[in-house]
């Protein structure tokens, strides 16, 4: 009975990812969500079509280019240390120029966060106060302590220093990618190819001026993955109980900086759950404690720790009803996308989070009444709300430069608003469409021989699917999820040139 319900389990994740991503492929072969230089101080997407016969037409040129390498350099040949560390230095050296030349400066959420801390520094805790930012916004502590520290460090709002940090979080999500994907798929082949993808993913490089700690957090969800991986396959119990930890305070730390990687810890804590059923263990579940434990003990010790410096209670904030309210509205922006309805609500019953609950569920039933009355609007709303999010291939990477000032060079001013924001916007599109095919083609090519561990990343995809359909949507909010695809999509590239050098066999014996 426990190994039919796992099976199914399994299967759940695996078929669900597959017509997901088939249809994030089927999409993105034909249509395009996106901002040009006009709309994206707004953050107003637009839709266009695009050629479906184009696209065909790169991934045959892609394939070709890479049998032709492949017939050349055989895979054994490759010195993957070299590799690594040349990719690795990559992504940090582009990162960091990026920092040196982008004259970014932070506004919005980012100013706000980076004001808070620093008066955080100065011991002024004039935004814990009722009413203002940190009760309304108690899910960026994290992310303003860390500030905060640098700020202390170097003695102003020196917000160049989380730059730098977010630079070698670049590098670091890189490294976790390689590794990840080495042991959840064991070949040289996708190895190269994930270092490869990984240097090709520009969004990761240009989210360096993003003060929003997304980088950051992800390569420590990554590296909370990575050790939960290690923890699963150690026999030495006092490495398994140092391991737990390590990945307990990793993804604490994940969810510190960005609540959104509660939705990593989610999903490990079901692969252990998995993993105990599977092997009758009870250590596996122990480690979910743990994790869960660790997680909320880190949580409430840091806002205990500024609720004792301030002498101020910090709240829960908005409440999240008013999050999924706003989730189900049309506004300027786009379906579900912020509108201020959450906020102004919350400003307008005076921070009471009783009465603002109660006005979202309000507006939720209205929502759900619309969409029960005319399910054609439901239906064209839900559609436009996810393509937006996740058919845009930017990700909002050329979006969050957009506050800049100084002496630009031409190349990057061209890559603001002249035709390299043309080029750059292209190259990701025909980026992401790649990364989508081969994805599926990875699923697919492999349907029978998932383990739960590979799987892992698809249900870490699908929390985030689900979540993002209901919160607040944003193309940015999607990004992190592009980038753990990588080794499925360094996979699912691999598969397809054993295809290739399969009817290239085929067809030379036939010549013979």
């Amino acid at each position: 009975m426990i190994e039919r319900i796992l099976r199914i389990g399994k299967q759940i994740v695996l078929w669900f990812s597959v017509l997901f991503v088939g249809f994030l492929c089927q999409v993105s072969l034909i249509s395009t969500a996106y901002f040009n230089t006009e709309t994206s101080l707004a953050e107003h997407p637009q839709y266009r079509m695009d050629s479906l016969v184009y696209n065909i037409l790169f991934f045959a040129v892609f394939y070709l280019l890479l049998f032709m390498v492949s017939r050349r350099v055989r895979v054994r040949q490759i010195p993957m240390k070299a590799l690594l560390i040349f990719s690795v230095g990559f992504v940090i050296a582009v990162s960091l120029i990026w920092v040196k030349i982008s004259y970014t400066y932070p506004e919005a959420d980012q100013k706000a966060v980076s004001w808070v801390a620093w008066l955080m520094s100065q011991d002024n805790f004039l935004f814990f106060e009722h009413g203002k930012y940190m009760q309304i916004y108690p899910n960026q502590l994290g992310l303003a302590a860390i500030l905060e520290g640098l700020y202390r460090l170097a003695g102003e709002e020196n917000q160049k220093l989380f730059m730098y940090i977010t630079a070698l979080s670049n590098g670091a999500v890189v490294y976790l990618l390689y590794q990840i994907t080495d042991r959840l798929f064991g070949s040289k082949r996708v190895n190269c190819l994930v270092l490869l993808l990984s240097m090709g993913c520009i969004q990761i490089m240009l989210y360096t001026t993003f003060l929003y700690g997304i980088m950051l957090g992800l390569a420590l969800a990554l590296g909370a993955f990575l050790s939960l991986l290690y923890f699963l396959k150690e026999r030495s119990k006092k490495k398994r109980v140092c391991l737990c930890l390590l990945s307990a305070i990793l993804i604490g730390a994940a969810v510190l900086v960005k609540n959104n990687y509660s939705i990593f810890l989610v999903a490990m804590v079901l692969l252990l759950l998995y993993k105990a059923l599977e092997k009758r263990s009870w250590q596996s579940v122990l480690g979910a404690a743990v994790l869960v434990l660790v997680t909320s003990l880190m949580g409430r010790g840091l806002t205990s720790f500024y609720e004792a410096r301030s002498g101020i209670p910090i709240s829960s904030g908005m409440p999240k009803s008013l999050w999924v309210a706003m989730g189900m509205q049309e506004g300027e922006r786009a379906e579900g996308w912020y509108n201020e309805f959450n906020y102004n609500t919350f400003l307008e019953t005076d921070c009471d989070p009783v009465i603002s609950d109660d006005i979202a569920k309000e507006s939720i039933r209205n929502s759900l009444k619309g969409f029960a009355d005319d399910p054609a609007y439901a239906l064209s709303f839900y559609y436009k709300k996810i393509v937006s999010q996740w058919n845009e291939p930017t990700y909002a990477a050329l979006w969050v430069n957009q506050f800049h000032s100084g002496n630009f060079s031409r190349i990057v001013q061209s890559i603001y608003d002249g035709k390299l924001y043309q080029v750059l916007h292209e190259y990701m599109n025909l980026y992401q469409s790649l990364i989508f095919a081969a994805v599926l083609t990875c699923l697919l090519a492999r349907r029978r021989e998932w383990k739960p561990e590979q799987l892992f990343l698809a249900l870490v995809i699908l929390g985030g699917f689900a979540f993002h359909t209901l919160w607040e949507a944003k193309s940015q909010y999607i990004f992190p999820y592009f980038v753990i695809l990588l080794p499925y999509g360094a996979a699912g590239i691999s598969d397809s040139l054993d295809k290739i050098w399969l009817e290239w066999g085929k067809l030379r014996n036939i010549k013979e």
